[in-house]
């Protein structure tokens, strides 16, 4: 039974705040992937250097299908790392992306270090996260909404059309194209 709904982007896009508005609105059960992995013991240690959770991604799978299978109802996962659902269980996947100066500057503020607000802008302009989902569950499952303008309710309302099957199809968004043209993209990639 597909009852999953994959929210997933780069640190930083706005994913979390906007599942859990379109959980508590839409009446979905959310599913945050860091916390089951904390929850169910799928942690396996911190990478000192980026300052991250290592995670067991065989075993979140594996208690990711058993939740997922013994869920009536619809859910929403949210996470980064939203290619560990299993395909199967998955009826779409939103992937929310960010202008990375806009990203570069949540990250600032959020007190990042250095080091991770590069590997994370430069993972959205590498289109990371986007091209992670369409692997995982096929293009047609996957689409992209552009939260660069957008306050939350209206990021929150693009989100629940992606979901409907109203959205952007993979490779709309292009911050490469973007930066290039605008002669900055020198600044993200050193």
């Amino acid at each position: 039974m597909k009852n999953a709904i994959v929210i997933t982007g780069t640190p930083g896009v706005g994913k979390t705040t906007v599942s859990r508005e379109i959980a508590r609105s839409e009446g979905y059960r959310l599913i945050e992937l860091n916390s089951l992995a904390m929850e169910v013991g799928a942690v396996s240690g911190e990478d000192p250097e980026r300052g991250s959770m290592i995670i067991d991604e065989p075993k979140l799978k594996r208690e990711l299908a058993k939740v997922l299978k013994s869920e009536g109802a619809k859910c929403i996962v949210e996470g980064h790392y939203g290619e560990v659902v299993p395909p199967r269980f998955v009826e779409k996947a939103v992937v929310i992306r960010l202008d990375p100066r806009v990203l570069r500057q949540r990250l600032v503020e959020r007190g990042y270090h250095p080091a991770k607000i590069d590997e994370n802008v430069q993972a959205e302009i590498l289109d990371s996260c986007l091209v992670n989902a369409v692997d995982a569950f096929g293009k047609g499952a996957v689409l992209e909404v552009d939260a660069t303008r957008l306050e939350v309710k209206q990021l929150v309302s693009k989100v629940i059309e992606a979901i409907a099957g109203r959205g952007n199809e993979p490779g709309s968004v292009n911050w490469i194209a973007l930066l290039q043209k605008e002669g900055v993209l020198h600044e993200f990639l050193h």
